[in-house]
Order: C-alpha cells, then structure tokens, then sequence
C-alpha cells in the first residue's frame, strides 16, 4: 500500500502512515469516527482515508502527502545559468491586471506557497472540552413570609 511512497518521503511521514494503518486495521474506521486529526494537523493520511483505499485495493500515492514530508533529492541536479522565468513572470503580472479581484487573490496564495514553502494553512488539532465532574450548583433558599 505504501510502496508507491518509499524512496519519496521521509522515514518519519512512513511512521506516522503505518501507525495509522494498524489503527486503521484494528478499529472499524468510519469518517465519522476518525476525527481526520493527522489530515488536518500533519497533511498526512488519516486511519479513515487509509481504510477507504484498503478496501479499494488502492495505494496511497505522493499526491496524499502534503509537500512538507517529501523528501528532496538534490543528487544529479544540474546548475543551469540560462535558467530564467521572466517569461512566466510578466504572464502573471499581465493575468493579475486582467483578473477579477478573487482570481488575484487566488494567484497570490499561490505564489505565497511557492515563495514560503514553510508556511501552511494546516491548523492544529482541536481541543477536547473538559467533561470531567458535573458543574456545581448553587442553593437557593427560599423565604417563607407570613402574613399573621
């Protein structure tokens, strides 16, 4: 199932894969029950995803992982000094002035994530609310009055 991954991602993202995997196997998983916490919080597969492919006889493949946990490989690479993108630059800058307003907003997060690969727009995992112990409740006293 994760052979499509080997070679691509790093030992840590296959570790929190199969955790999910034998979780996965070992519990009943629906998308209801799962909670998708290692989705969110990591970009990485959740029990309930990993599931779906099992029973589909599918692999998980690169495109499930978020970019953070691939691997690079910088071996073999040639340094190119020709290497330009102004073509492709002055076409954006030419689409933006054309654009309405929510595709230039849309071709800026795009950009945000090329330019600052480190950020990401995951969010951490909720917290759960305390549910230990009932609230306290207060006494209320009632007055008696007579009329006499």
């Amino acid at each position: 199932m994760m052979r499509e991954l080997e070679g691509y991602v790093s030992r840590q993202t296959l570790k929190f894969i199969y955790d999910e995997l034998k979780c996965s196997k070992t519990f009943a998983f629906d998308k209801e029950d799962c909670g998708c916490v290692q989705k969110t919080s990591y970009g990485l597969p959740c029990a309930c995803i990993i599931a779906m492919k099992s029973n589909q006889k599918l692999p998980l493949v690169l495109d499930d992982i978020y970019p953070h946990w691939k691997r690079l490989s910088l071996q073999g690479e040639e340094i190119d000094d020709d290497f330009s993108v102004m073509e492709e630059w002055n076409g954006i800058q030419e689409r933006l002035k054309t654009s309405p307003y929510n595709m230039k907003l849309y071709i800026k997060e795009m950009m945000r994530q090329i330019a600052f690969p480190e950020t990401t727009n995951l969010c951490p995992p909720s917290r759960k609310a305390v549910t230990k112990g009932a609230p306290k409740r207060k006494r209320t006293t009632l007055k008696v009055s007579s009329t006499g």
